[in-house]
């Protein structure tokens, strides 16, 4: 597996350019650095965009890919690190004949006063969809359950090694040809 490890710095600054070698079809995993601030998710929403380019992603997945790593970034930044810390965002891609998954990857830094380990977010997610989310539907509030679940094929918490909620989605695209 090709492996690439990128930082966002203090200047809030990616270069993507090494997104064209992803033509080759191998398997990669992407880890990116960022600081926990929001002018890092503008960042990583660039890279999703310059992503979903590269491997031919239809424009209405693109939009949506943009969406979920905004709402899994954001939670990261807004609930689970402080500012300044340093978070990871964390993108698989492997390829097959004639799909390829995705798997985005968000560990924060469990820093937060309220913080929830991967159990306390299983049970959440499944107190939240049998409480209400059957029959509401409004835009705030509505967690990264709602709104990433209906998309993805697979949402799934793990408690880090390293001390930190890892949050992750799976999807898998036909390829393009």
């Amino acid at each position: 597996m090709n492996k690439i490890c990128m930082k966002i710095d203090e200047n809030f600054s990616l270069n993507n350019s090494f997104l064209e070698d992803l033509s080759n079809k191998k398997d990669t995993e992407i880890e990116i650095s960022f600081i926990s601030d929001f002018k890092s998710a503008k960042i990583l929403r660039n890279f999703i965009s310059d992503l979903s380019d590269s491997l031919k992603i239809d424009p209405i997945w693109k939009s949506r890919l943009i969406l979920i790593a905004d709402e899994l970034n954001n939670n990261a930044i807004e609930y689970w690190s402080k500012l300044w810390e340093i978070n990871t965002f964390k993108t698989i891609i492997n390829f097959n004949q004639e799909s390829f998954k995705l798997y985005l990857e968000v560990l924060d830094t469990w820093n937060w006063k309220g913080h929830k380990t991967a159990k306390d977010m299983i049970l959440l997610r499944t107190t939240k969809k049998l409480k209400w989310f059957h029959k509401n539907n409004w835009i705030r509030w509505r967690w990264l359950f709602m709104i990433i679940e209906k998309l993805v094929d697979r949402l799934y918490f793990k408690d880090s090694d390293k001390w930190g909620l890892v949050v992750w989605i799976e999807k898998e695209f036909e390829i393009k040809k």
